[in-house]
């Protein structure tokens, strides 16, 4: 007899028990122990779930299932969490199927349920945790207690098991009796052999010729070719119900030793391995119920699954017998519970409830690499490394740290002189933050170190991606969102917009119960684009919406104090015995006589803490500055004039201290020996002068350069200790990331107002050491012919990278007529060569050809037009070079001096002749590529000499679309005044509007409506301005700009968008 189906229809709040399962044959198991099955109830449209309604005694059921084909613990997480949503009134929660069994206590056809054991929950993840000390693993995730009448319907049938047995055998006769179609795979048969093979004894593969290639459904093979001694002898027994610990890991084990492992490491406690249950932790209290159906090892396979389902669905079915409806009803529903979850049911947290200790496929981390490669971990390491040893306490101590701390959508700021040591404190505060949250995956940190050095790549986009990289790495698996972004620019190797990447911080930040954003050093954070504005406003619009917490430092700038008014606020100063402890540990650097003498090393602290005044790099440089005073006498006029030069000055001129300490240090400097001196000049001015931080092997080569020499001799290389040491403490090193740098940003603030007195021919020298280096005979290989050979090429020549891509720069600053400059660029091979590295990008990691991309049949006059070198540009057009020569792009030395608004440059080209229309091989004329840049003077030039401002693209873009695309107004009101085509489209249907509205460019939108754009025009898949604002602009931008343009666009317009 077949359950009945009634036909009263429940409504969803009827619905008490969540049973939860990953396969369709344990749907299929548990749909068959419903003593009634219920029609089905509507559900809303992005509910993914399939359910199945009915009952068992008096408690209404909802049967969900993962998706056919989808396993593990991020896709239970979803189902449970829909589950939840759909059936708002669910206080009970089951997860029911099949697992793998631990021998020898567990055997095939054996149930386990998860029960607190020892010191572990129920259900312990396996493959979350942490190291500890002796590469020990502690796991840290685990399952929440499941319901109170759940517990207690559980103790109740353990005794009733104890005294009458089992009801399992009873309900399977029942599925026999009511679907015979089932019985012959579900119930237990001759068919069904428990065998279990040694542990060391690995599976040999069966002859597969004759398996159903075609079948999607991949089928583990039987034993059939497999050595029979190796079987365990044990004796027979009946199926067996255990209470225990299950371990829940996001991988199939399969691996008899793995499975030992994990034993051993879970104090051989663990009875069940499986999949799906660690989704579960803290979303969706439960208990979970497996029928084992294999051993977890190489000999693994299908056969016993479907009675395994069986006989954990019997279970469940037994044990909701022992539940007290009353009891149930007076708990209260998960979804209150667990109301995070819900918060937004229209955008389920991606990933929320699958936790590890960190990102670590392969993909993965690529994708997040083409986001952003900036890793800002090894620069946290290096500045935590120089903490001294309980320092910086007083700060994590302090009352509004601790209400920061405790409390969401808080701002710290805490400002301070040069030199207080506000990022030896923030780098205190990020590992206290890492520390303290190491074990809830749902507290986002993500932390920034400002740095005048790196500003190329501290742009408000390079920012909101690193603080995105950040929250999304300690996930277990990249959100969807991240890879449908990437595969929407993969193809066209485009970079996300600021609006698309805003966004998708939005949803990532949702993903989080709390968020920590640090930001150290917002003084050395670029202004002059509006970076540091815009950067903080974007942090202040998610800590309004998602309850964001800010930590920020900075030197006491006026405009950046004005944006932290209302703030909590901390002034960093270096605290009188923080200051005590780093010079107490560092006396060893002077002078023996003082060692030995305990009142002057007294006199010494006492002084340096009275003259540093709150600058802990002032009482590093003072100490620094009597390393090589050798008397008595020497040491105490130091420092009476340490403490004069303090005294003397007020509050508002203690960086004038700094300056002259740094003066004292440079007479220190030129008063060594003359090679010891030579050296240390050097290393300074590249240092100061580089364009980019370099690691110490590439300052090495560039010191070992030779003019006239075309190679690089090992025996030039200088010992990186020496350096360090004749620099007197302007300059370390970080450990971890190897990069050598000045000691402080007031360091490089002392030699940019000195450089013309210490380094006034550092960019002559630094110049033609460059394309000394790029023209060695290494490089007469030209262009490299793969990845490989290119990233060889790379690896044994380390300043390789620098060269190609700086030296231009180097040379258009220092703006003298260069023999070897010219020299270099004579040479096809070699500017060929180093144009590949130039220009080579392999942030696409699926792109096996990206050292190809770069054009070969470079000239020296492209070279000299892509860095706009006016007089080498000059000399090489003397020279007879043709100003029309085509790269195997088609591009010219003209279009090349257009990509980078090389004003000087271009007009020469201009006047050598060159054609102002020629387009490169994808249809780019210099028009098209001077609007991506939105170089106006360049775009004025080449519409004065008859540019087409209508030529098109092969994809048919003009370069109005360009510009707009851009956010470029000016270079879009130039070319809407020359008449430009404002209603022009692309192949796709893209007009200058469209592309505006896909970044979010409101005053360009409003100034081609002026012009007559149509409002009404279609893309692709006909979608309109509204689509486009809906797609790639966040909520808060489309208010702006309905707003902006609600005049142009009228009424009817701005309430569809609203």
């Amino acid at each position: 007899m077949a359950t009945q189906r009634i036909t009263e229809t429940k409504n969803h709040d009827e619905y008490t028990v969540g049973w939860v399962c990953a396969l369709t044959k344990e749907q299929t198991a548990a749909t068959a122990m419903l003593d009634q099955k219920h029609t089905d109830l509507p559900k809303p449209a992005k509910d993914p779930n399939t359910y199945t309604l009915g009952s068992i005694g008096g408690h209404n059921i909802v049967i969900a299932c993962l998706p056919e084909g989808e396993i593990g613990p991020h896709i239970a997480a979803t189902i449970a969490t829909w589950m939840i949503s759909t059936f708002p009134m669910i206080k009970l929660g089951l997860m029911v199927g099949i697992g793998g069994g631990i021998p020898p206590k567990v055997r095939l056809g054996d149930v386990v349920v998860s029960t607190p054991v020892a010191q572990y929950p129920g259900v312990i993840q396996w493959d979350i945790g942490k190291a500890e000390e002796g590469g020990k693993f502690k796991r840290t995730g685990s399952l929440n207690n499941p319901p109170t009448p759940l517990r207690t319907a559980l103790t109740k049938l353990k005794t009733e098991n104890e005294l009458y047995g089992s009801k399992i055998p009873k309900y399977l006769e029942e599925l026999q009796q009511k679907w015979p179609r089932l019985a012959p795979k579900y119930l237990r048969t001759e068919l069904l052999q428990d065998v279990l093979f040694k542990a060391d004894y690995a599976h040999v593969s069966e002859d597969t010729i004759d398996r159903d290639s075609d079948d999607e459904e991949e089928e583990e093979e039987s034993c059939k070719s497999c050595d029979r001694t190796k079987i365990v002898k044990r004796k027979t027994r009946d199926m067996q119900v255990h209470y225990g610990l299950i371990a829940s890991g996001s991988q199939v084990i399969k691996d008899a030793s793995l499975r030992k492992r994990l034993k051993k490491e879970l104090d051989g406690h663990v009875l069940c391995v499986e999949m799906e249950a660690a989704g579960l932790m803290n979303n969706f209290p439960c208990i979970v119920i497996r029928g084992i159906c294999d051993y977890a090892d190489s000999h693994k396979n299908k056969d016993w699954q479907e009675h395994a389902a069986a006989v954990a669905a019997a279970f469940a079915k037994e044990l909701l017998e022992y539940v007290q409806p009353g009891d149930v009803g007076g708990e209260r529903p998960v979804r209150e519970i667990l109301s995070q979850v819900l918060d937004h049911t229209s955008t389920i947290r991606e990933n929320t409830t699958h936790t590890r200790a960190k990102l670590d496929r392969k993909e993965d981390i690529e994708i997040l690499d083409w986001l952003t490669p900036i890793n800002y971990g090894p620069v946290q390491s290096d500045y935590f490394s120089r903490r001294q040893a309980e320092t910086g306490n007083w700060l994590l101590q302090s009352e509004d740290f601790l209400y920061w701390l405790a409390t969401s959508q808080q701002t710290l700021f805490c400002p301070g002189i040069p030199g207080a040591g506000k990022t030896i404190l923030t780098s205190i505060v990020v590992d206290f933050l890492n520390s303290r949250f190491e074990e809830d995956s749902t507290i986002g940190i993500a932390y920034i170190y400002c740095n005048f050095r790196r500003q190329n790549e501290q742009k408000i986009d390079d920012m909101l991606a690193s603080v995105l990289k950040q929250l999304i790495q300690c996930q277990a698996s990249l959100p969807d969102s991240v890879k449908h972004l990437y595969a929407r620019h993969e193809t066209q190797r485009t970079r996300p917009s600021l609006d698309e990447m805003l966004g998708l911080l939005q949803l990532v930040v949702a993903m989080h119960s709390r968020v920590f954003v640090i930001v150290d050093a917002l003084d050395e954070c670029l202004e002059s684009s509006g970076c540091r504005t815009r950067f903080l406003s974007e942090l202040f619009n998610l800590q309004t919406s998602h309850g964001l917490n800010i930590f920020a430092t900075s030197r006491p700038i006026p405009e950046i104090m004005d944006r932290f008014k209302t703030s909590l606020s901390i002034e960093i100063r270096a605290s009188p015995d923080d200051v005590v402890r780093y010079l107490e540990s560092h006396m060893g650097q002077l002078p023996s006589f003082v060692q030995r003498d305990q009142q002057l090393r007294k006199e010494i602290t006492t002084g340096i803490s009275k003259a540093m005044d709150g600058m802990f790099l002032l009482a590093q440089l003072y100490l620094r500055l009597l390393a090589d005073k050798m008397t008595l006498n020497d040491i105490r006029s130091a420092m009476e004039t340490f403490l004069r030069q303090g005294h003397e000055l007020g509050e508002d001129q203690k960086d004038q201290v700094l300056t002259h300490a740094y003066e004292q240090t440079m007479e220190r400097i030129n008063g060594q020996m003359p090679g010891m001196k030579i050296l240390a000049m050097r290393v300074l001015s590249w240092i100061t002068c580089a364009k980019r931080q370099l690691t110490t092997s590439e300052l090495q080569h560039a010191l070992a350069i030779k003019t006239g020499k075309s190679e690089l001799d090992c025996g030039d290389m200088t010992c990186v200790g020496d350096m360090v040491s004749v620099c007197a403490g302007l300059v370390t090193v970080d450990e971890e990331s190897g990069i050598i740098r000045l000691v402080h940003y007031t360091t490089q603030e002392y030699f940019k107002r000195t450089r013309d007195r210490w380094f006034r021919d550092a960019e002559t020298i630094i110049t033609t050491a460059c394309v000394t280096y790029l023209s060695f005979t290494v490089f007469e290989t030209g262009y490299c012919k793969t990845n490989n050979e290119f990233e060889e090429r790379l690896r044994s020549n380390l300043l390789y990278d620098y060269t190609a891509h700086y030296w231009g720069y180097h040379a258009r600053k220092d703006g003298t007529q260069n023999q070897a400059v010219v020299s270099f660029l004579e040479s096809q091979v070699k500017v060929e060569a180093s144009f590949q590295a130039l220009e080579a990008d392999n942030r696409y990691p699926s792109d096996s050809y990206y050292s190809q991309w770069p054009p070969k049949k470079i000239t020296g006059l492209h070279l000299a037009s892509f860095f706009g070198l006016s007089n080498v540009a000059d000399t090489l057009l003397r020279l007879e070079h043709s100003p029309d020569l085509k790269d195997t792009h088609k591009r010219r030395p003209l279009w090349y001096a257009a990509q980078n608004g090389n004003k000087d440059v271009f007009e020469l080209l201009l006047l050598a002749g060159a054609d102002v229309n020629t387009a490169s091989y994808d249809g780019w004329t210099a028009l098209h590529i001077a609007a991506r840049g939105g170089y106006l003077e360049v775009i004025e030039k080449l519409l004065e000499v008859g540019a087409d401002i209508n030529a098109t693209t092969s994809d048919r873009r003009t370069a109005i679309h360009i510009a707009a695309t851009g956010g470029h107004l000016k270079v879009v009101e130039k070319l809407l005044e020359v008449g430009a085509d404002v209603n022009a489209a692309n192949y796709n249907g893209m007009t200058a509007l469209l592309w505006a509205a896909t970044g979010g460019y409101l005053e360009v939108m409003r100034k081609l409506l002026e012009a007559g754009a149509d409002i009404n025009a279609t893309a692709y898949d006909r979608w309109t301005v509204l689509d486009m604002v809906n797609h790639y602009i966040n909520p808060r931008t489309m208010e702006k700009l309905l707003e902006a343009v609600a005049d142009d666009i009228g009424d009817e317009f701005s309430q569809t968008a609203v």
